[in-house]
């Protein structure tokens, strides 16, 4: 990519997000005008925004605004001071709370039209704790906890979050050699599957693992190439101003690893002997990472049109515990979750080091999300994240009460859902001290640390089978914000290094 396409392109996205700038600046003033003009204040308060409680100033306290006194040397009192909205940054945008959506879902039917599409069947319901024995009476209450479900919206304490367009999403991925791969566990599934299901609205059609791809055919691996014969395919490539070679390639993969890591690699960082006997049932992709190389290597004939990083959304999380690990043995369970800690970051030096060579490519570690042990019981979302601290305490114990045999509550403690939390943090302080070491000058792979565990944490209503499975989640539910906070984040830090080109 040459220094002036660079520029180019920086230039551009800087001026798109200065008139996104302008939008909601026009926008707020219009509200507050309307706010204003109103005969009165409690007829229709502000619910978009916080203002200060401290909103009036003595003028006698600071420098004088123009016509901040009367003739008569009288105070003038000053209009109330607002402070106008603005995007939340990074870390910030998964802190914050659950509030009613909107423009609410009136019904099932409702919401299967906002999610309709051509070419799959749309979403009919969420599992229920108790289903009854009448099965039309157990999809019309599967239906309506779906409608509960989605009738809710993440707000974050600070800062708004940008509108998801997904069109501009897609136009974006095609910009870079590999476009977005999802790597991960079931749960990344769950992911891949309600994002695409985003774009099969809007008519954005694509053929899975067309045979002319590496993998093609492979298991756990679905590779997404834009359809030749939809007319949505040709304005997509159009706005995004790239040649026809690119458009043969994916422009959205999920390869489904669930450890990242393969038996040889963790039979040595877990002292297995070789004689142990490690019977498993994870499922993973063999060469996943020369696949990944593959996709992110830019092509000598696309360089002045792709020149966006390949995204990487990457998760090792629920299945690296002492349930899938049973090599890690000791006396007691705390002197075995000793073992586990120990192991889990030597994964994290393994993957970290195997990856971060690949050029032009953004790897974003999701959190994992946690666990809810009684969420059966649960049909709204926690107030807020104090309230849900408080509710969740007792993890293990709380998991180990919905079973009754002593073996079935050993094995509920070996899941080792308390250990989510920490392995979330040992991969956020080691992205910390890459990027903190990482040459400006580098081209190898950027790292962050995208962080979606409080607003997980906050819906225990939101999982897939109340009473059975209270840790994978009802689609497309919290789904849908992961994605709105992820193309959020990766805007924000695009739009970022822009700017450092640009000073």
């Amino acid at each position: 990519m040459s220094p002036s396409s660079s520029m180019q392109r920086s230039k551009l996205r800087v001026i798109s997000l200065f008139l996104v700038s302008v939008f909601v600046l026009v926008s707020v003033h219009q509200q507050l005008s309307d706010w204003i003009n109103s005969r009165s204040f409690k007829e229709r308060p502000l619910f978009d925004f916080d203002f200060p409680e401290d909103t009036y100033h003595d003028t006698q306290e600071t420098e004088a605004p123009y016509n901040a006194h009367d003739p008569d040397d009288n105070v003038v009192v000053l209009p109330p001071v607002t402070q106008l909205p603005f995007l939340c940054q990074s870390y910030e945008c998964a802190v914050g709370k659950w509030v009613p959506r909107r423009e609410k879902f009136t019904s099932l039917e409702h919401v299967q039209t906002v999610y309709s599409n051509l070419y799959h069947p749309v979403w009919s319901g969420c599992g229920v704790g108790e289903p009854p024995e009448d099965e039309e009476e157990k999809k019309r209450l599967e239906g309506q906890k779906l409608v509960d479900t989605m009738n809710w919206e993440w707000v974050p304490d600070r800062g708004m979050l940008l509108e998801y367009d997904p069109v501009e999403f897609v136009v974006r991925l095609l910009k870079s050699p590999g476009g977005l791969v999802l790597v991960g566990d079931s749960i990344s599934r769950q992911h891949w599957h309600a994002m695409y299901y985003t774009w099969r609205h809007l008519n954005i059609t694509f053929d899975s693992n067309p045979p002319h791809l590496p993998l093609a055919g492979v298991a756990n691996v679905e590779q997404f190439v834009l359809s030749k014969s939809s007319p949505m395919t040709k304005i997509l490539q159009e706005k995004a101003g790239v040649p026809q070679s690119r458009m043969e390639r994916p422009f959205f993969t999920l390869l489904e690893d669930h450890m990242l890591l393969h038996q040889p690699d963790i039979r040595a960082i877990t002292g297995a002997k070789p004689t142990y006997k490690w019977i498993h049932k994870y499922k993973m992709v063999d060469g996943w990472e020369d696949h990944l190389k593959w996709l992110a290597m830019p092509r000598e004939e696309e360089k002045s049109s792709v020149t966006e990083d390949t995204l990487v959304l990457i998760n090792a999380g629920a299945h690296w515990s002492r349930h899938e690990l049973g090599m890690l043995r000791a006396p007691t369970n705390a002197e075995e979750q000793v073992l586990l800690e120990a192991v889990y970051p030597q994964m994290i030096d393994l993957v970290t080091s195997r990856l971060s060579p690949i050029e032009r490519t953004s790897i974003y570690y999701r959190s994992t999300s946690p666990g809810h042990p009684t969420c059966k019981d649960h049909f709204m979302p926690y107030t807020d994240m104090a309230h849900a601290r408080l509710q969740e305490k007792g993890l293990v114990h709380r998991l180990q009460e919905t079973v009754v045999s002593s073996d079935d509550k050993k094995q509920r403690s070996r899941w080792d859902w308390d250990m989510f939390k920490p392995h979330n943090e040992m991969w956020n302080q080691t992205i910390d001290s890459m990027t903190e070491k990482r040459s400006p000058e580098s081209k190898n792979a950027k790292w962050y640390y995208f962080d979606i565990w409080d607003l997980s944490m906050q819906r225990p209503d939101a999982h897939l089978n109340p009473g059975q499975d209270c840790l994978h989640w009802c689609l497309p539910a919290v789904f849908d914000d992961w994605t709105k906070l992820f193309v959020h984040r990766v805007n924000l830090e695009e739009s970022r290094a822009d700017l450092k080109v640009l000073g």
